[in-house]
């Protein structure tokens, strides 16, 4: 049963994440210079390790709670299923917008990069050979 319902939110939240994402692309929220490019710039030089910690601490005290009250599971065994169904949920809000790149790579040459490492410019013809 707990696999179902792991599943169904699974697919909500995707198809929910996939609905956002595209609403957001088409108002033009992630070009360049718009509010949703200047906060993640802004985050990207940031340090995310206070985050981490509030959440490190609080998932130690929810998995000694869990371990105190439910004898019969060891607490391996709840460490191990919080972090994969955390994993899980935080790939389906990334999924989205990976895979929009992912298309962008394949269908636009300018997403990706030459020998020398650098972005190709816009405006490049696609070839069917490997550079």
């Amino acid at each position: 049963m707990a696999t179902i319902v792991t599943l169904i939110l699974g697919i909500l939240i995707f198809v929910f994440t996939c609905v956002r994402f595209y609403k957001l692309l088409r108002e033009g929220h992630y070009r360049e210079g718009s509010k949703k490019g200047v906060m993640r710039a802004r985050f990207e030089k940031k340090s995310y390790m206070s985050l981490v910690i509030f959440g490190g601490v609080r998932a130690v005290y929810l998995i000694q709670f869990l371990s105190k009250n439910f004898y019969s599971i060891p607490i391996d065994f709840i460490f191990v299923g919080i972090l994969c169904l955390a994993i899980f949920y935080t790939m389906l809000f990334v999924l989205p917008e990976q895979l929009v790149i992912l298309y962008c790579k394949y269908r636009f040459e300018s997403f990706n990069f030459d020998k020398d490492g650098n972005l190709k410019p816009m405006g490049t013809k696609r070839k069917d050979v490997i550079y």
